[in-house]
């Protein structure tokens, strides 16, 4: 992972809605949210996060869509120091984690890797009867395109934790070689503040799911 340079709050919201908007199991949701807040998609698609009246507009979209900061999906959610933009390469996938979420359990045999997941999918096997289509077809496009950034958090450059991009991670797992020259956007936490959200990445402690 190589440090590109440093960016915001405002930035990553932005690349996470956009992950969504373009996500087949979460745009229509989010088209609801915004259509509900009165708002339109170009808040998204056309983003400017030097315009603070977007910004707070896009914060009022996650709160709503997604609970952030403190809610739903961000329960527990650690106070972020600071954000990067970094390069990936193929080596990274060894070091991040879907997040301790029943799918992505079963999905990884317990293990949270991308790789693994990858494995299950490869073998056939659907968890909870959801299709893994969308995986496969997200293996052909990847051949001869880019995704957009992944979201990760991390608090010792050792384990990353996806916040934002599991189906391109997973996609990922196919074929490492692909993560390479990709981006992510990385929060750096405490221990402390992670402990809270997600203990499994403390350094020296075993990533295993609830369940396993």
């Amino acid at each position: 992972m190589r440090l590109i340079r440093k960016t915001n709050e405002a930035e990553m919201i932005l690349e996470f809605l956009k992950g969504e908007l373009n996500s087949s199991r979460f745009n229509e949701d989010l088209n609801r949210t915004i259509k509900e807040l009165g708002l339109s998609t170009n808040i998204i698609i056309t983003g400017n996060i030097e315009n603070d009246t977007e910004n707070i507009d896009r914060l009022k979209i996650m709160k709503k869509f997604r609970g952030y900061p403190n809610e739903k999906l961000f329960e527990n959610f650690p106070k972020i120091n600071e954000w990067k933009y970094c390069e990936l390469n193929e080596k990274d996938i060894d070091d991040i984690y879907y997040i301790d979420y029943d799918y992505w359990n079963e999905l990884s045999n317990g293990t949270s890797k991308p790789v693994e997941a990858a494995k299950v999918i490869n073998n056939g096997i659907e968890i909870y009867e959801v299709s893994n289509q969308p995986f496969l077809d997200g293996v052909e496009y990847n051949k001869t395109n880019k995704f957009p950034p992944v979201i990760l958090i991390t608090c010792n450059n050792e384990k990353y934790l996806i916040i934002e991009g599991h189906s391109r991670m997973t996609i990922y797992g196919f074929n490492p070689s692909k993560l390479n020259e990709t981006y992510a956007y990385v929060g750096y936490t405490t221990n402390e503040e992670m402990r809270k959200y997600d203990q499994r990445m403390l350094t020296g402690e075993e990533v295993r799911t609830r369940k396993y």
